[in-house]
């Protein structure tokens, strides 16, 4: 049974509904809250992927305006942190993040359905990777499958960044590991922090550690990308800007155009110091340069200033939550800048701190995450969405049907991930080449063989093919029977009454090309 959760809300600035800007504190007095995840929700509300306390999940749904409609503690014994999530399009939720299991940290995956209930989570148990383990980010491809970024790492740092891959069913597909040290012997620690999904690329994007060109004995810190193509083979890594002594790390991508991407981040100066980095380069992994916004662009006094979230404000601009030292303190806002690092536009805002999110809301205003103080110093999560002149908005007025997906309401809880598959074959798992060899036929087989009145051919695969068609031969070559194969049929009848005895051939085809076969004997 799911225990009923109160969740406090924090309402600051508590006029009219009608009048009130929209911002809202979500939290719990005296813990502390903070977010990992949100994206907006099929019913126009948002879903954040939260914790609290360090070591605890927290999913928390709300309507158009953070009003909580429902929330539930996660929980996995010692340590959980459930920290990114996407909804397919039938509103199911896939939520990834770490566990700790015998003193390690592995990573997990888990879908719960349109009413939050599990549907099934996976824990990827390797102590070979004895160091670190964690779900850095997710996606659902175009064909329905959950792709995984994940980090594991052990003393000889060989393999760190992989992709897993998980169907609807929670059944796990392939794994590959990118930027190996096998191929790139120089390299050294590398992450891969954000995964994206392109017309015909998928991008990570992280940090590594890469000397320079003329001393390949000193490792220094890298933003980085990796290019794979739609197979998941690695076309290129790419250490951002090796000989101009970029140091630093790369996070959120956007595309210009079908070839040309920008990334922000942040470069690493000398002392506390640091400024937003701005990046460009090809589909084909070439470096197109690098901008950045610099401290004395932004004012007098700053120590920093960093951007790791970016979202497009139109065509040609761009929007990032910043934080920024100004002398020894920390402040955080938004910068709205071109590619060429040109500050536009700015907002500074006192009094938030964390790592702060931004979501492109379906009103075309922009929601930011960052934390705030309680007067208790513990943590608590900020929401406040803006428009496109970075001014506070007022709430929505309008009247939505929330969870309309789920044909009851969806109660506060807790849910237990105590039970989740502990995955310890991953040795094992194929690689996506090996696996989608595997899936191009469709293996075929019939029963009873030798039949008489009756046989069953059944079908493997059909899942994964498209316009499939069932064709019977006689010893001949003289069709005596032909029917569409629907996707996923996994098998048919077939009447012989009528059919001569002898041998038969069974094929089908998958958009016009032989995809499998099978003969049997009619008796």
């Amino acid at each position: 049974m799911k225990k009923l959760a109160l969740i406090i809300l924090i309402v600051l600035n508590s006029l009219n509904t009608l009048t009130q800007k929209w911002l809202k504190t979500l939290g719990y007095p005296n813990r502390d809250d903070y977010a990992w995840d949100m994206i907006e929700t099929y019913d126009k509300g948002y879903f954040i992927a939260a914790g609290y306390n360090s070591n605890r999940g927290w999913n928390i749904k709300t309507d158009i305006n953070a009003n909580s409609l429902w929330n539930e503690n996660i929980i996995y014994s010692p340590i959980i942190s459930p920290s990114f999530v996407v909804q397919d399009s039938v509103g199911n939720l896939y939520s990834c993040g770490f566990v700790v299991v015998d003193g390690l940290q592995f990573p997990f995956v888990a879908k719960f359905n349109q009413c939050s209930e599990k549907e099934w989570c996976k824990i990827l148990y390797d102590p070979s990777y004895d160091l670190a383990g964690a779900a850095m980010d997710l996606l659902i491809n175009e064909n329905n499958q959950i792709i995984v970024l994940v980090y594991l790492q052990n003393q000889e740092q060989i393999d760190q960044i992989f992709l897993f891959c998980f169907n609807e069913n929670g059944q796990f597909l392939w794994k590959y590991p990118y930027a190996s040290k096998n191929n790139y012997p120089y390299i050294g620690n590398a992450l891969g922090r954000n995964l994206y999904e392109f017309s015909d690329i998928y991008l990570i994007s992280g940090y590594c550690y890469w000397p320079f060109p003329d001393d390949l004995t000193h490792l220094f810190i890298r933003p980085f990308f990796i290019g794979i193509d739609t197979e998941f083979n690695e076309k290129w890594i790419l250490p951002y800007a090796v000989p101009d002594s970029v140091f630093g790390e790369a996070y959120s991508v956007v595309n210009l155009n079908d070839s040309v991407f920008m990334s922000v981040g942040e470069r690493w100066l000398e002392g506390y110091n640091a400024n937003s980095l701005i990046m460009f380069f090809t589909d084909s992994g070439i470096e197109l340069g690098f901008n950045q916004i610099n401290n004395e662009d932004v004012g007098q006094n700053i120590d920093f200033n960093v951007i790791r979230e970016i979202a497009k404000f139109d065509d040609s601009l761009y929007i990032s939550p910043c934080y920024l030292g100004i002398n020894n303190e920390l402040f955080y806002g938004e910068f709205v800048y071109n590619s060429s690092g040109d500050l536009i536009k700015d907002s500074i805002r006192a009094n938030y701190f964390g790592t702060s999110l931004i979501l492109k809301s379906i009103d075309n205003n922009f929601l930011i995450e960052v934390g705030v103080k309680e007067s208790t110093g513990h943590e608590d999560i900020c929401l406040y969405k803006i428009n496109q002149n970075l001014e506070m908005v007022p709430f929505d007025t309008n009247q939505y049907t929330y969870d309309s997906l789920c044909p009851e309401p969806i109660p506060s809880g807790t849910i237990n991930l105590g039970d989740c598959d502990l995955i310890t074959d991953i040795g094992e798992i194929p690689s996506p080449k090996e696996y989608y060899e595997s899936i191009k036929k469709i293996p075929v087989t019939a029963y009873p063989n030798p039949a008489s009145s009756e046989i069953t051919l059944a079908f493997q695969n059909t899942d994964h093919h498209k316009n499939m068609m069932l064709e019977c031969y006689n010893i001949y070559g003289q069709q005596v029977h032909t029917e569409k194969i629907w996707k996923g049929q996994q098998q048919t009848k077939l009447d012989l009454h009528g059919w001569g005895k002898g041998l038969y051939f069974a094929v089908v085809k998958s958009d016009g090309t032989l995809a499998g076969s099978v003969r049997f004997i009619r008796q």
